[in-house]
């Protein structure tokens, strides 16, 4: 079995820069709530959870006094799903305000998650992909055989990102639901949910 060497960290905020994209105006700072970053989907029963998407024991995660994260270690994968199943991804941001969640703008979806992984043009390649140590053996690949030991190179990660519109400051989250499809578009049970919550400040 090849060996992918990927970041399930990586993969998620991937998603989020890929969908939501750069502007030329206001800058943000994205601050996890949680040193382990993942949080469950409370509001989605019946949805798996990441510990059905990778082992993350092994994948260290470490936050600085001014947010930042410092990434190393590994995680592997346990998604029970087929190498050639299609991977459609849907992102939401929304904001905690009046004591409930809200939906903001930034929602969008790929239908196709893997075609372009590891592709340098896609704007979410420097805070992810780019750590990938083994590229060339890995290109084909993507999140999809059980596993499958998924190693980065150590480095911190700053989620700065530009907004067209620009977002309040306050408490976000990132709503990541992730789908498998068979080769005859039949969508396979049991979507996972992952949510990244933080505070978003202006720079």
């Amino acid at each position: 079995m090849d060996r992918q060497q990927v970041t399930l960290l990586n993969i998620l905020i991937s998603l989020t820069l890929q969908i939501i994209s750069p502007s030329f105006a206001l800058n943000h700072f994205f601050i996890p709530e949680r040193e382990e970053l993942f949080s469950e989907c409370l509001d989605k029963p019946g949805f798996s959870y990441v510990n059905e998407l990778a082992d993350l024991s092994r994948f260290n995660r470490k936050k600085d006094a001014d947010g930042a994260m410092n990434i190393s270690g590994n995680i592997t994968m346990l998604w029970d799903v087929e190498p050639s199943n299609r991977v459609a991804v849907e992102v939401n941001i929304e904001k905690f305000e009046g004591g409930t969640w809200n939906p903001t703008l930034f929602k969008g979806g790929d239908k196709d998650f893997c075609k372009n992984f590891y592709d340098k043009n896609t704007i979410y390649y420097p805070f992810s992909t780019k750590h990938v140590i083994n590229k060339q053996q890995v290109k084909d690949k993507c999140i999809t055989t059980p596993g499958t030991v998924l190693v980065l190179e150590p480095f911190i990660l700053k989620i700065l990102i530009n907004f067209a519109v620009p977002l309040s400051p306050g408490i976000h989250k990132a709503v990541i639901i992730f789908s498998a499809f068979d080769k005859s578009g039949v969508k396979r049970p049991r979507d996972t949910c992952i949510e990244i919550v933080g505070e978003i400040v202006n720079i």
